[in-house]
């Protein structure tokens, strides 16, 4: 077998590509920040005594003294954010310079420049106390921390579809061989072997039933619940699940060769081909890598033009210093950060979860929905819809129905309870029980012997014309159960699963903005209809299967649609990977989870417009955010590159610097902020 070494080559293929070229995972924690944020503080102070001079016990009229206490507070920041001097030195080299580069240059200046000083004041020039900027480089490099910080907490690593689907093949499984009963590893079975397969375990291959009788759930296939007997002759399929009884079935297909095999091979080309990369950051590095060359080429023109009018090669320096500080757009660093951890922050407050910033971006486009039936727009469970009683009353069949089922665990009989309970029935004892394979549940009330079992096995022979009672129900996508009395039918049981009493609004929500929605289920024609009918959605497509939905979507989108996918089940995972964007709902399968980039908490259809409102949001706001970090340093860095002329106080200068870098910084995280209390009542009934 080798599908479990190609799952696991995925996985680690796919976890390394989540990471940002040049970036060490990791390598920012909230203790590095805090450490830095403290130091940067007390620098700041320090500044603010040169400059204004406030009071610094131990420090006052020691010059000296006092440049070297901010030597030493500075070295550390410069060891705990050495990080970005070596990606911005390595953009440099590569010529594909970046903010964090612009960074590099402008710290690296002020830090030589600072040292000089430094060197001067203790040869007795207390003079260059005045151009020490540890500070101004301190803020930088904090606020360049920060932003890598927040970077890395909105770039949360998405795991494989196919590893996860791959999770649904045992680990071991009994086959039987000369007569004899033997565990294995997945790996050492054949094609050919007879294998065991009991309850609760699912199944490792394709093949064919020889022997016993089952209720297999193949909601991997179909997305429904309710298991499927499985007797003599009956394919079976990997993935799927023994819900009762045993089985020895004939393997006939192994690893990438069954149908889950097929789905992982489909989910993992369809990640391949998935693209997973941010217009936003794609155009943001293309702003960044403009900018930091046009910062770079009008601090060259601000050296010469000062060195041509003044004839200083110091004050020269010291303008362009002062510019290049100034123009660090740390505001614009954190445009996308504070806008999508408050867009993250606003939707877990609604029940909303986005699980990579990509996600968040995207759902704003998207302009087509498709969305299963079971458990996306229908509760995803059975329930009881009508009882049709011969010759009794109502209560008398279910008082039967709910005393059999209630020795049972079979989705069916949870239905039945349920049913009993809120019409106040109360389950008699059972004083006989058996479940019998491919019919139901048989036992004795009172000396009565009743069952409840398929109405196709029950309704045959002298009963056949009780089949008819039972043809409008079918034909509405009902599970219909006979109850019989001492041999006798004495009524039926219909179920269907409920549509959710969101789901209707939900569509509607979605419709309003201009969303085309598609309803895709495995169900049969009748049920599937009657539900888009009533939930009113675009289309709708029955008898789908799970590449069927992953065919769709392709089409969809090779058609020029931008698709999302709401699913909830395996069978669902194709689709899911397939989809520009995957959501799914919070009780959703393992898989399903794994492979959506949205989650909706409260299983509410509703909440999908509310996540499309919130992404919108946030798009502007990312755009606001970059304008408004523009226009400060079009208006900052000019006055800075000039400050030379009015500012005769290095130290005002720099520290008016670092001011300046806070309060735009400060903007764009107030900007950002809206977004948690943005109005969404336009999305809410």
């Amino acid at each position: 077998m080798e599908i479990r070494g190609d799952i696991m080559e995925t996985k680690k293929v796919v976890s390394d590509s989540n990471q940002k070229p040049g970036k060490a995972k990791g390598s920012v924690t909230p203790g590095r920040i805090a450490a830095v944020a403290l130091l940067t503080l007390i620098l700041l102070y320090l500044a603010g005594a040169r400059a204004f001079g406030l009071p610094a016990p131990f420090l006052e009229g020691n010059v000296s003294v006092m440049s070297l206490v901010r030597l030493a507070l500075f070295v550390p920041i410069l060891f705990l954010g050495r990080e970005i001097y070596i990606r911005g030195f390595a953009r440099l080299v590569k010529f594909n310079p970046n903010i964090e580069s612009l960074a590099t240059v402008a710290t690296t200046l002020a830090t030589a420049t600072s040292f000089y000083s430094l060197i001067m004041i203790v040869i007795s020039y207390e003079e260059y106390a005045d151009r020490i900027h540890f500070e101004a480089c301190a803020v930088i490099i904090l606020f360049m921390m920060i932003g890598e910080y927040l970077e890395e907490r909105m770039n949360k690593e998405k795991g494989s579809t196919a590893d996860k689907l791959g999770e649904l093949f045992p680990e071991n499984v009994t086959v039987v061989r000369n007569h004899v009963e033997q565990t294995v590893s997945i790996s050492e079975i054949s094609v050919g072997d007879m294998i065991l397969v009991q309850p609760g375990e699912s199944f490792p291959c394709d093949g064919t039933v020889v022997s016993g009788r089952a209720g297999v759930d193949e909601s991997l296939l179909t997305g429904e619940a309710i298991p499927v007997e499985k007797t003599s002759d009956d394919k079976v399929f990997a993935g799927t699940v023994c819900r009762s009884g045993f089985i020895t079935i004939r393997a006939e297909a192994l690893g990438s060769d069954t149908s889950l095999g097929r789905m992982i091979s489909a989910a993992r080309n369809a990640e391949a081909v998935k693209s997973t990369d941010s217009k936003v950051y794609t155009h943001l590095q293309r702003n960044e890598r403009v900018y930091s060359l046009c910062s770079v080429g009008v601090a060259i023109l601000t050296f010469f033009i000062w060195l041509m009018a003044s004839k200083d090669f110091g004050r020269s320096l010291e303008a362009v210093e002062r510019m290049l500080l100034t123009s660090c757009p740390c505001a614009s660093l954190f445009a996308v950060p504070f806008a999508v951890n408050s867009a993250v922050s606003r939707g877990e407050r609604e029940g909303i979860v986005y699980k990579s910033p990509s996600a968040l971006e995207k759902i704003e486009s998207v302009n087509t929905i498709v969305m299963d039936k079971t458990g996306v727009i229908t509760v995803g469970k059975p329930f009881v819809t009508d009882v049709i009683p011969f010759g009794t009353d109502a209560a008398t069949v279910v008082i039967i129905a709910a005393s059999l089922e209630s020795h049972s665990t079979h989705p069916i009989a949870s239905a039945v309870l349920d049913y009993a309970k809120k019409n106040d029935i109360e389950p008699m004892d059972c004083d006989v029980f058996e479940s019998v394979e491919g019919f139901g549940v048989k036992g004795v009330i009172e000396e009565d012997s009743v069952s409840v079992g398929r109405a196709d096995a029950i309704f045959t022979g002298e009963f056949e014309g009780y089949a008819a009672i039972c043809q409008p129900l079918t034909e509405q996508g009902k599970t219909i159960a006979a109850v019989t009395k001492n041999g006798s039918p004495i009524g039926v049981v219909a179920f269907q699963d409920k549509l959710k009493p969101t789901s209707k609004a939900g569509i509607e929500r979605l419709a309003r903005l201009g969303i085309r929605t598609i309803m895709v289920t495995g169900d049969s024609e009748g049920t599937g209809t009657s539900v888009a009918e009533e939930v009113e959605v675009y289309d709708r497509a029955e008898n789908v299967t799970p590449s069927q939905k992953a065919d769709m979507i392709r089409k969809l989108r090779y058609g020029g649609r931008t698709v999302a996918m709401i699913g909830d089940s395996s069978n669902d995972a194709l689709a899911l990977a397939a989809a520009d964007v995957a959501i799914s709902m919070k009780d959703a399968s393992d898989v399903a989870l794994e492979a959506s980039e949205i989650i909706l908490l409260k299983n509410d259809l509703r909440d999908a417009s509310a996540a499309v409102r919130i992404s919108s949001e946030t798009k502007k706001t990312i755009s606001s955010n970059f304008l408004f970090g523009m226009i400060f340093n079009a208006v900052t860095v000019p006055i800075m590159a000039f400050s030379p002329l009015f500012i005769q106080n290095s130290t005002v200068d720099a520290f008016i610097c670092a001011v300046c870098l806070i309060v735009s910084t400060a903007a764009v995280l107030v900007n950002s902020v809206r977004i948690k209390k943005m109005d969404l009542t336009a999305a809410k009934d």
